[in-house]
């Protein structure tokens, strides 16, 4: 076994550690890994994503292809991705299908489609993300990106997509349910119930019929794209508002709302809400 000092590190000459920095163990940063897994049932679609994958999402070290619903069920069971990308329109079973015949969710989903409105609605507010095809790099990254910073998981990956079945089996999207995240869990709120939010820096306040309020660790703009085709409108930088509940609004710009409460539009939005043609 090899006695005495260890040598002496080498350093540029204008780089001096103290004694105790020198002995120290030198421990090397090991970014995480993850496992992907493709389920389309276009082999070229796989192919350009797995692509993409490889040259621009580097933290993805594993990466597999199921070119039929039924090989993804299997490989989901066996593979245990921690991400999915998953087209919604294939035959036989479609990708809302799959996701009924996995028994644990433990993975998110990032489904991709060339278009389904109804689809794309119950994904939007279901807090989940989704690509278009054809897949832009740039929107690859970005949907990336999100789904690193919830990593770890402050919602189940098995409480978004359970709501997400939910949304889909629901043909009223008022009915639909959206998840917030707060300081006691994961709170699931009929969107016909939701009255009006507001923003409170990185938080925002849900007012709901009934009296009921809740707080979620989320910013006003996050939840004006989850709920923008659902009547909803920013007509404040910190007030989101349920036209479904707006008894008048006054020449003032001032929005009466059914539950009592009035909020003041911006100068901005009421110049543009008052505009007439000519």
């Amino acid at each position: 076994m090899p006695t005495g000092n260890p040598p002496e590190p080498v350093f540029a000459s204008n780089c001096r550690l103290s004694p105790r920095l020198r002995s120290a163990p030198i421990h090397f940063f090991r970014p995480p890994m993850y496992r992907a897994l493709v389920i389309d049932d276009e082999p070229r679609a796989c192919h350009v994503l797995e692509i993409l994958v490889q040259k621009y999402l580097p933290e993805i070290t594993d990466f597999r292809t199921a070119n039929s619903p039924q090989q993804g069920i299997t490989l989901i069971k066996s593979f245990h991705p921690h991400l999915l990308f998953l087209d919604v329109e294939m035959p036989v079973l479609n990708g809302f299908d799959v996701l009924n015949a996995v028994d644990s969710w433990d993975f998110e989903v990032i489904f991709t489609t060339a278009y389904h409105q109804f689809a794309l609605q119950a994904i939007k507010v279901s807090a989940l993300d989704y690509l278009l095809k054809p897949i832009d790099i740039d929107e690859l990254r970005i949907a990336f990106d999100k789904f690193l910073r919830r990593q770890p998981q402050s919602i189940s990956p098995g409480v978004l997509i359970r709501n997400l079945v939910h949304n889909l089996k629901t043909p009223n999207p008022s009915q639909h349910k959206l998840p917030i995240p707060t300081t006691e869990g994961v709170h699931l709120l009929t969107i016909a119930d939701i009255i009006r939010c507001e923003a409170d820096n990185n938080y925002t306040f849900f007012y709901l019929t009934n009296n009921r309020r809740f707080c979620a660790s989320k910013t006003l703009k996050e939840f004006e794209i989850m709920l923008k085709e659902h009547d909803f409108v920013r007509v404040h930088k910190s007030h989101l508002v349920n036209m479904l509940f707006v008894e008048k609004i006054d020449r003032d710009g001032t929005v009466q709302l059914t539950s009592g409460s009035a909020i003041r539009m911006s100068r901005r939005v009421r110049q543009t809400f008052f505009s007439k043609p000519g």
